[in-house]
C-alpha cells in the first residue's frame, strides 16, 4: 500500500487536471464550432501533423526518456543526476525547436502548398511552430516531475492551459477575429496563448520548489555530466525514432484522409468539412474517458522503470495487469455510453447529424484505443521501444492502405474500417508481447 499510494494519488490528481481541461476544451470546441464552422476547423486540425512532428523530433522522445531516468535516479537516491539530466534534456530541446521552427516559418508556404494542399494553412502554421520551443521546455519539466512522482504540476499546468486558451478565444473573437487572416488563425491564437502561459507558470513553479525536494542524493553517489548525456542519448534516441516514425506515418494519414475523401465526394470543401466533423468534434468525444488512461500512463512509466530497476517482479506483474483489467472495463463501459447517445450528443453539442452517426461508428474502438495505449506504456516502460515502434508502424500502415484504396471507393466507411482493424491489430501485437515479457 506505501508503495500503492503515491502512484493512486497522483493518477487521481492527473485524471481530475485531464478531465477538468478536456471539459474546458470541450465548450472551445463548442464555441469555435459555431463561430468558425466545420470547414474551418478542418484547417485548423490541417497544421497539426507538421505540428505534432515537431514534438516527435523535438522533445517527445527525450522527455519519456527523461522521465525513465529520474525515477530510476530517485530509486537509487540519486536525485541531483536527475536534476542534471533536466538540463540536459532542456538544452538539447531548445536547440532541437528552434532549428525545426526556424525552418517550418520560412518554408511554410512550400508546405501548405505542397504537402497539406491549402494556402489557407499558412499563417496558421507559422504561429503554432513559433511556440514550440515554450511546449518543449514545459514538457520536459513536466517529464522530470512525473519522474519523481510529483504530479501537481503538469496537472495544474494542464488546467491552466485550457483556461488561457478558452478565454483567450472568447476574447479574440470579440476584439480582434474581423483582422485575422483566416477564421481557423482564432484557434490557433488561443492555443499559443494557452501553452505560453502554461510554460511561464511551470518554469516559475520549478523555479521556487526545485530546492525543497525532499529526497537526498547518497553521500558519494554522483555521476558524470558525460554518462548521464550517454544516458539520455541512447534512451532518448531510439524513443525518438520511435516517435517520429509513428507521427510521420500519422501524418501522412491526416493529410491523405482530406484528399483521399475528395476523390470520393468530387468536392474540396465537404471533404475539409467532413475532416473537421471527424478529427474536431467526434475523436475528442471518443478519446473524452482516455483523459484516466492517459493519467494512468503518465504515472504508470516510471512506476514500471522503479519497479523494473528494483527487481520486484510480483509488483511488476502487479502494475501491468490491473490497469489492463480497468482501461478494458472503461472502454466496454464507453462503447455502450456512445453507441447509446450518439445522436443526441451530434444534436445537442454541434447541431450536426453526420457527427452523432460517426460516433456511433467509431464507438466500438473504444476497448481496443484504451487498451491499446497503456499496453504501449508498459512496453516502454520495460525497455521494449523498439517493438511498440514495430506494432505502431504496422497499425498505422493499415490504416494508411485503407486511406489510399478503401476511402476512394467507400467514403468515410473506408476510413472508419482501417481504423478499426489497425486498433484491433496494435491492440493484440501489444498484448501478445507483454505476455512474453511478464
Amino acid at each position: 500500500m506505501k508503495n500503492a499510494s503515491p502512484f493512486i494519488c497522483g493518477t487521481v490528481i492527473l485524471t481530475i487536471s485531464n478531465f477538468l481541461s478536456r471539459l474546458i476544451g470541450f465548450y472551445n470546441r463548442i464555441f469555435l464550432a459555431g463561430m468558425i464552422g466545420a470547414h474551418q476547423i478542418g484547417i485548423y486540425q490541417l497544421i497539426f501533423p507538421v505540428y505534432l512532428l515537431g514534438f516527435a523530433v523535438c522533445f517527445q522522445g527525450f522527455q519519456i526518456a527523461l522521465s525513465k531516468i529520474t525515477a530510476e535516479k530517485k530509486a537509487a537516491g540519486i536525485v541531483d543526476a536527475a536534476k542534471t539530466t533536466l538540463r540536459l534534456t532542456i538544452l538539447l530541446t531548445m536547440v532541437l525547436c528552434f532549428i525545426f521552427s526556424f525552418f517550418c516559418f520560412v518554408y511554410a508556404d512550400k508546405i501548405c502548398t505542397v504537402f497539406l494542399h491549402e494556402p489557407a494553412c499558412v499563417p496558421c502554421l507559422r504561429l503554432a511552430v513559433l511556440v514550440l520551443p515554450f511546449v518543449g521546455v514545459k514538457n520536459c519539466i513536466h517529464g522530470y516531475c512525473l519522474g519523481v512522482g510529483n504530479s501537481y504540476v503538469p496537472a495544474l499546468s494542464l488546467c491552466l492551459e485550457q483556461i488561457s486558451r478558452v478565454s483567450s478565444i472568447f476574447l479574440l473573437s470579440i476584439f480582434l477575429i474581423e483582422k485575422m487572416p483566416v477564421a481557423a488563425f482564432l484557434a490557433v491564437c488561443g492555443m499559443a496563448v494557452g501553452e505560453i502561459v502554461s510554460f511561464f507558470f511551470t518554469v516559475i513553479y520549478y523555479l521556487l520548489h526545485k530546492k525543497s525536494d525532499h529526497v537526498k542524493a547518497e553521500s558519494g553517489s554522483t555521476v558524470s555530466k558525460r554518462s548521464l548525456c550517454y544516458e539520455l542519448l541512447s534512451l532518448g534516441i531510439p524513443l525518438t525514432l520511435n516517435s517520429l516514425s509513428v507521427t510521420l506515418l500519422q501524418s501522412v494519414q491526416s493529410i491523405l484522409i482530406p484528399m483521399m475523401l475528395y476523390r470520393f465526394y468530387g468536392n474540396r470543401y465537404r471533404s475539409i468539412e467532413i475532416y473537421g466533423i471527424l478529427s474536431g468534434m467526434v475523436l475528442p468525444f471518443i478519446m473524452f474517458p482516455s483523459t484516466i488512461t492517459n493519467a494512468l500512463s503518465l504515472m504508470l512509466l516510471p512506476k514500471i522503470s522503479a519497479a523494473k530497476a528494483e527487481n520486484n517482479s510480483a509488483y511488476l506483474r502487479r502494475c501491468a495487469i490491473l490497469p489492463i483489467i480497468f482501461c478494458l472495463i472503461l472502454g466496454v463501459g464507453a462503447w455502450g455510453g456512445f453507441f447509446v447517445l450518439a445522436p443526441w450528443i451530434g444534436n445537442f453539442f454541434f447541431h450536426n447529424k453526420l457527427c452523432g452517426e460517426y460516433l456511433r461508428l467509431l464507438s466500438f474502438l473504444c476497448p481496443f484505443l484504451y487498451c491499446s495505449s497503456i499496453l504501449s506504456t508498459i512496453l516502454n516502460g520495460l525497455g521494449k521501444t523498439k517493438d511498440t515502434l514495430l506494432h505502431n508502424s504496422v497499425s498505422l500502415v493499415i490504416q494508411i492502405c485503407f486511406i489510399l484504396f478503401v476511402i476512394p471507393l467507400y467514403g468515410v466507411k473506408g476510413y472508419f474500417g482501417g481504423l478499426f482493424l489497425s486498433c484491433l491489430f496494435l491492440c493484440w501485437a501489444n498484448y501478445r508481447k507483454l505476455k512474453i515479457v511478464i
